[in-house]
């Protein structure tokens, strides 16, 4: 936000804004500053923000500007004559938008050009423009000679400093200020350019007369002033095409000629000054055919024509040339051997040192093309180093520790990188990378899950890291067989046990990442299922057994509108004992598990009304020793304790608790086997089948 208009994005967030077709909303233009903020009529203006439609019109007080260049986040127009002080309207498709304000200043004076100094000179030269009413804005400055445009280099009020451009013709330049006017300068004469086109001869040792030709020279001598690596060169005959010069005790270099109020000119190609050659040293040392190689030493002169150069009877060719050094490119078939020099009019000399031509270097596979990062990775091809530390290897930027090295094999260790190509560099071959990717895998971790145990059908919720999230892409087995996914997410996968499926370890798999199977075990449990009950009808107390599969202790059965009754299991699997509460109705059995599990009966348990009378119809003991705890159950007793009177043979027995069902008793100081007797005031007696009571 322009610190100058801090409200500005909320001023264009308050203008309407409408949808494209399709639904999308386009991003709001937004306007941060405007550069300048003030000027006359004809100033240019740049528009500096973002999002501003291609096809929009910018207006100031309602009058539209006229678009000189349109970048995406820099407009710029042209203040219009007849505007006025205002705010900037961006006017779009989607509605207009306000941005800074602008402010229209009074239209400055016309220009004046009084004189051109100097009056002549050739494409190349400065030349000033003295005169009035110029700004010192060099950009708000536009000059042209005839109809080329020419550069300003430097604006003052007073004066233009210009370089008269190539191809220019002679006549008066047209001044234009933005803002203020036009105007024209008096004649001007563009004289021919100073250049040098050649040197005749190229090669000598000081003292050399050499022949400069080209354009733009003076034929007064003295006008003429020529350097050779800033050494001064003295001019013995000139014309306007050629001078004549001798060269001075100096290096190597091109010849630079300065006429005096025309231009300066360099030589396209140095002139060599003859010594013997020397090979002082080469880099590198080794490389494969291609490799550039730059020989150091001196006295190679400048030019490619007059060197030759060849390593082991193989001519190289001369890449580039100064007099100290000398780059040339190993060829296909050359041979490892000292480099030999020749420079055209001097013996040949060889390099001390040879130069060893290698192997080109390539990548040709990958083996595996993909694994965890820490995994091992072979690289085959060709031109690697044996020297392991010689070799670099990277994938995606992270270096790939090197384990072991050939000349066709690297075994690295794959770093922790995005997946990418192989770039192997070793030292002096250069850098390659494979034609095909490595993919970096981020095999699944199992951290554990929930539940830990379950029948057919419950969900496992499996956590984690690296599942990623797509469904298609993962497979969960528990022991060998398939789980149903639901839903993955890179931290949690939801899975249901199928059918058949038995206990064991839960693996998840990541198509293309890898595998891993939990440290615990998930139990499958058995489905509950209630098969049969016995009897099929009875009255509150009656004993049911309950057959099935799945059951647990702890289980619980409840009949219908009844409470439910803790279950004992019977010695037989897959059965339960219960007895029908008080309160019960006829209707199915559901039994309920204390892992949460349930299962009903496919049939209904018919409840029937108490018999008539007295009657025992079992004895739950929780021992059979005197002084244990023990239930006479049947029908027909009285809720009051003082009503039933129990005897075991002969010996009365204490009643703890009575209901119409059941009556609590403990088992008396006695022992033997005999009935237990039930005698209810006013309604009856019974008796209960014999019991053994051990001492």
């Amino acid at each position: 936000m322009n610190a100058r208009n801090p409200f500005l994005v909320l001023a264009l967030a308050a203008f309407p804004f409408a949808a494209d077709p399709a639904g999308a909303q386009p991003s709001r233009p937004v306007i941060e500053r405007l550069e300048p903020t003030a000027g006359p009529p004809g100033s240019l203006v740049d528009v500096i923000g973002r999002g501003i439609p291609p096809n929009s019109q910018l207006l100031l007080s309602g009058v539209p500007c006229e678009i000189v260049r349109a970048l995406p986040n820099r407009w710029t127009i042209r203040i219009p004559q007849n505007a006025t002080s205002g705010a900037l309207v961006v006017r779009t498709p989607a509605g207009d938008f306000l941005g800074p304000e602008f402010r229209v200043t009074s239209p400055r004076p016309a220009p004046t050009v009084l004189r051109v100094e100097p009056p002549a000179a050739p494409p190349g030269a400065e030349v000033v423009l003295h005169g009035t009413n110029f700004s010192p804005n060099v950009s708000e400055n536009q000059v042209a000679l005839g109809a080329q445009p020419v550069i300003v280099r430097l604006a003052t009020p007073t004066t233009l400093t210009v370089v008269v451009p190539a191809g220019a013709q002679s006549g008066p330049f047209t001044v234009t200020v933005i803002g203020a006017g036009q105007t024209q300068s008096p004649p001007f004469t563009v004289t021919a350019a100073t250049a040098i086109t050649s040197l005749e001869p190229r090669i000598g040792p000081p003292g050399t007369r050499v022949t400069i030709r080209g354009t733009g020279f003076s034929p007064t001598v003295a006008a003429n002033r020529v350097f050779m690596n800033g050494v001064p060169v003295r001019v013995e005959r000139a014309s306007p095409t050629e001078l004549l010069v001798s060269i001075p005790r100096t290096t190597t270099g091109r010849l630079v000629v300065d006429v005096r109020g025309a231009g300066r000119a360099e030589s396209a190609e140095p002139f060599v000054v003859a010594h013997p050659p020397t090979i002082s040293r080469f880099e590198p040392p080794a490389g494969p055919p291609g490799r550039l190689v730059t020989l150091h030493g001196a006295n190679f002169g400048a030019d490619v024509r007059n060197v030759t150069v060849t390593l082991s009877g193989t001519s190289l060719p001369v890449r580039a040339i100064s007099p100290t050094e000398l780059t040339v490119e190993i060829v296909a078939g050359a041979r490892s051997g000292p480099f030999q020099l020749t420079v055209s009019g001097f013996p040949p000399v060889n390099s001390a040192a040879s130069f060893q031509v290698l192997t080109p270097l390539v990548i040709r596979e990958l083996q595996p093309t993909h694994g965890p990062v820490g995994s091992e990775l072979v690289i085959r091809g060709e031109g690697f180093s044996p020297n392991a530390r010689e070799n670099t290897v990277r994938l995606s930027g992270a270096e790939a520790p090197i384990l072991s090295a050939s000349p066709t094999e690297l075994r690295v260790r794959v770093p922790s990188a995005p997946s990418g190509p192989v770039e192997v560099t070793v030292l002096h071959n250069g850098t390659t990378r494979s034609p095909m990717p490595f993919v970096v895998t981020q095999p699944p971790f199992v951290a554990g899950f929930e539940p830990q145990q379950g029948p057919v059908g419950t969900e496992v919720t499996i956590r984690g890291t690296n599942f990623g999230t797509s469904v298609d892409l993962v497979e969960v087995k528990l022991g060998a067989v398939p789980m149903i996914v639901r839903s993955v997410s890179p931290e949690r996968i939801v899975a249901v046990v199928p059918q058949h499926a038995t206990s064991g370890r839960i693996e998840v798999s990541v198509r293309l990442q890898g595998s891993s199977t939990s440290a615990a075990s998930f139990t499958v449990l058995p489905t509950v299922r209630v098969g049969s009950f016995e009897p099929v009808r009875g009255w509150p107390g009656t004993e049911v057994v309950v057959r099935g599969e799945g059951f647990a202790p702890g289980a619980t059965v409840a009949f219908a509108n009844g409470p439910p009754v803790r279950a004992h299991a019977v010695p037989a699997p897959g059965e339960l004992r219960v007895r029908v509460p008080d309160g019960a109705s006829s209707g199915p059995l559901t039994v309920q598990l204390p892992d949460g599990r349930s299962a009903t009966s496919a049939t209904a348990f018919e409840v029937i009304a108490v018999p008539a009378g007295v009657g025992i119809v079992a004895i739950e003991a929780s021992c059979t020793r005197p002084g244990c705890r023990a239930v006479l159950r049947g029908h027909g007793f009285s809720s009051r304790v003082s009503a039933n009177r129990v005897r075991f043979g002969t010996t009365p027995v204490r009643v703890e608790r009575a209901s119409p069902t059941a009556l609590d008793i403990w088992l008396p100081r006695a022992s033997g086997t005999h009935p237990f007797e039930v005698d209810v005031r006013g309604a009856g007696r019974a008796s209960s089948p014999p019991f053994t009571i051990t001492p």
